[in-house]
């Protein structure tokens, strides 16, 4: 009642607002009432708007308009012992209050009203958003058909709490035995002579007894232990030791479990991707030139970034030797390893890059994403863009006043004066426009800039323009110079978070079920083709723009190879991806929510309420209407 005396005290203050404009402060015209009057309406429609008045709605003959929701997710379709599943019931049940004029509407992940879908096929249960659907069409009573495991049980409460509609629950849980696979990872292992430790998480199962575990590497089962059975809605961790794997590279794991007449088969395996060999994401260092400079970059950045460092320094032809720490050296591997370490990393140093260096490096170093180049000659520095002259050869001394730029908060209270001087100065054609650290020849030359701070779309790229900063890192006075400037220069590197990976691929290589499927694709606004097969089948085939993340819509569950096509036919990107089977459908367990009471008042005070008047269309247009019809007036009666 005191909400309605509010309105209509606003509405009175509005309408006469309208009246005093037009009748007191404005020129006097004819039309100056139906001015008034239009500003009037046009102003009370705003305030019916935002009091959320509701439009009594009517079902078939004129009754109360009701809903009855059909869970229609994954769970629903778990059969008992019988053979039966909560969906028959369900549905049956569905169908009677159909003909008693009931409006059905499935849900799962939202309300969706799709009277042709076939069965089950939700990936969530997701009840809030469709009872706040049925608010809003004018449903005045609910009726929820599930199997009462609901997965937004937070929101539920909420909603039940809000929402002015009579909502009753028909429970259509049976009996269901059932064991699944919560969660499954298996890390990436940077060694391939290690033994990775795979995490699984299991939900059901016999009550107090235990079930195994079944861990498969590419479809061969490397190991089979007991677990024991999680509690009701609850889950149980264990970790496994796995064997050696049997190869290097990216390497497909799945995880399976059954109990004796499990009903519900969609949670029984779960997929995970380990990288055997390299850590995917990891800094990675790949030297292509005898130096010392790997030997103290390597441990420095992998310290200031606290990123996986992994480096690869070039032993003869197409062989690289791991450096760094002694426990992850190993034996030499081919460019094939190298190469999938360093397509798979978030920042890329290359070091040596030159005149003689493999074609792959330049082409690896010339792709998107974030890298610090320290070239050998001007070829190498050509490899990302920067134009030099040949390296000039003598001692060129750091100056010791530090020049604006993103690393001179690193280098601020450095001594940069006494540091063994650096060599192979290679001056850029066009001069540097923020040079960071500038050198001196026998510190008395010209200033010339020893590093170039590159900000592009694809990814920032830091190129050095001399060498020889190894000398810092040996000598006692030179260690924190040169762990202060390093850490400026892959600070400012990561400071960009949004850049996309060298290679083209899926954004995730076990996708979840129901979820799009992403593809980062690097190029510069060219159209690259995308095709998917499962199996013989292609289940996508389409060109999209390079440059971003494209979606191609979600997939069935299943094992996809796929291959990305530049327009010159070139492959630039190749290999597989899952669209997970596992679901969560089963964890929570089957119980009614409580209806607050403060929804039962709610219901008890409005019982005649239905659609809200701001889900119409024609309010809207009645205002814009009016205000268009004021403005008409006003300007022909010669009112500005």
């Amino acid at each position: 009642m005191i909400r309605w005396l509010f309105f209509l005290l606003l509405a009175g203050g509005l309408a006469g607002y309208s009246f005093w404009i037009y009748m007191r402060v404005d020129l006097a015209v004819p039309s100056s009432r139906t001015l008034a009057l239009m500003r009037a309406a046009t102003l009370i429609t705003v305030l019916i708007l935002l009091f959320d008045v509701r439009v009594p709605s009517f079902g078939p003959g004129g009754a109360p308009l009701r809903w009855a929701l059909l869970d229609a997710s994954l769970s629903m379709g778990a059969v008992d012992a019988n053979g039966s599943s909560p969906w028959d019931s369900a549905l049956s049940r569905a169908d009677e209050l159909e003909s008693d004029g009931w409006t059905v509407v499935r849900f799962g992940d939202g309300a969706v009203d799709d009277p042709t879908a076939d069965g089950p096929a939700e990936a969530a249960t997701l009840l809030a958003p469709a009872l706040a659907a049925a608010a809003e069409a004018g449903a005045s009573e609910v009726r929820v058909l599930s199997d009462l495991r609901f997965s937004d049980a937070v929101a539920l409460r909420s909603a039940l709490a809000d929402i002015p509609v009579t909502v009753e629950f028909e429970g259509f849980a049976g009996s269901v035995v059932n064991a699944g696979i919560a969660r499954f990872e298996v890390p990436d292992l940077a060694r391939p002579d290690g033994s990775p430790t795979a995490e699984i998480e299991i939900l059901g199962g016999p009550p107090g007894d235990s079930l195994t575990v079944e861990i498969l590497e590419e479809g061969r089962v490397v190991a089979a232990v007991p677990v024991a059975s999680a509690s009701p809605g609850l889950r149980s961790r264990v970790s496994i030791d796995l064997p050696g794997p049997s190869t290097t590279g990216r390497v497909r794991y799945s995880a399976r479990v059954s109990v004796p007449g499990d009903g519900f088969a969609d949670d029984d395996e779960a997929v995970a991707f380990a990288n055997i060999g390299h850590e995917e994401g990891a800094l990675v260092l790949l030297s292509v030139l005898p130096d010392w400079e790997p030997r103290y970059l390597l441990p420095v950045l992998e310290d200031v970034t606290g990123l996986p460092a992994i480096g690869y320094m070039r032993a003869g032809p197409d062989r690289y030797v791991r450096v760094g720490h002694a426990i992850d050296r190993g034996a030499p591997v081919d460019s094939v390893d190298a190469r999938r370490a360093a397509a798979d990393a978030s920042v890329l140093v290359v070091h040596g890059i030159g005149e003689d260096t493999e074609e792959w490096v330049a082409e690896l170093v010339a792709r998107p994403g974030r890298r610090l180049v320290l070239p050998a000659d001007a070829t190498g520095a050509g490899a990302v863009g920067v134009e030099v002259g040949a390296p000039r050869s003598g001692e060129w001394y750091v100056s010791p006043d530090v020049p604006t730029s993103p690393i001179a908060g690193a280098l601020a209270g450095v001594a940069l004066q006494g540091l063994p001087p650096l060599t192979s100065v290679m001056v850029p054609t066009e001069p540097v426009r923020q040079p960071a650290l500038n050198v001196q020849l026998r510190g008395a030359g010209a200033p010339e800039s020893a590093v170039q701070f590159l900000d592009r779309s694809s990814g920032r790229v830091v190129v050095t323009l001399s060498s020889g900063f190894w000398r810092w890192g040996m000598r006692e006075n030179g260690r924190e110079p040169y762990r202060r400037f390093w850490s400026g220069v892959v600070g400012w590197l990561l400071a960009d978070r949004d850049v996309l990976t060298a290679e083209a691929r899926p954004t995730s290589w076990v996708m979840a079920r129901g979820a799009p499927v992403e593809w980062n694709v690097p190029g510069d606004s060219v159209d690259s083709r995308i095709l998917v097969v499962d199996g013989d089948d292609v289940v996508i085939d389409t060109t999209v723009t390079s440059g971003g993340t494209v979606s191609t819509g979600p997939l069935p569950p299943a094992a996809y190879a796929f291959s990305v096509i530049a327009t010159s036919g070139d492959t630039i990107g190749a290999g597989r991806f899952d669209v997970s089977t596992s679901t969560l459908e089963m964890l929570p367990v089957g119980d009614v929510p409580e209806v607050s009471v403060r929804n039962a008042s709610l219901v008890d005070a409005d019982a005649t309420l239905g659609r809200p008047l701001r889900t119409f269309p024609w309010p809207y247009l009645l205002v814009i209407a009016l205000l268009c019809v004021e403005w008409i007036v006003r300007r022909r009666t010669g009112l500005r």
